[in-house]
């Protein structure tokens, strides 16, 4: 079972979030530091993400309308690949059943490895540009 929590230290946030995403902005000259990061979230519902083991990642969500933004996921390097992005994801959506929403919305990039994750899961992509995916996932 994971939980959220919501997140106290949003360096240590914006921390793992540069960490596990230099190499997208390298490959996209994308030129992030801490505090540019740090800026693009402050302003998010920012958890930390944990389970009997502790703190494994984060997660940020928005929400505007009817809708869910899922802004980011981000788990611990030694964590990934373990099916806990899954779990997030599903975490996520009961949220937004709570809420009474209709959908959930991402944006991906295109080479990233999580983009087939969100297929698995339901997320259809809506629109597309050089970089990234639009994906949405309809909450029944």
């Amino acid at each position: 079972m994971i939980q959220f929590i919501k997140t106290k230290d949003l360096d240590k946030s914006a921390k793992l979030t540069l960490a596990n995403m230099q190499e997208y902005y390298d490959m996209y000259g994308v030129d992030w530091t801490l505090s540019d990061v740090r800026s693009a979230i402050e302003n998010l519902e920012n958890y930390d993400v944990v389970n009997d083991d502790g703190v494994f990642g984060i997660v940020r969500l928005s929400f505007e309308n009817n809708r869910c933004q899922l802004r980011d996921i981000q788990v611990v390097s030694n964590q990934q690949n373990k099916g806990l992005g899954a779990l997030v994801i599903s975490k996520v959506t009961e949220l937004a059943r709570q809420k009474n929403l209709g959908f959930i919305d991402l944006r991906v990039f295109k080479r990233s490895p999580a983009y087939r994750l969100y297929g698995r899961l339901g997320f259809v992509i809506e629109n597309e540009d050089d970089k990234f995916y639009q994906m949405t996932l309809t909450v029944i």
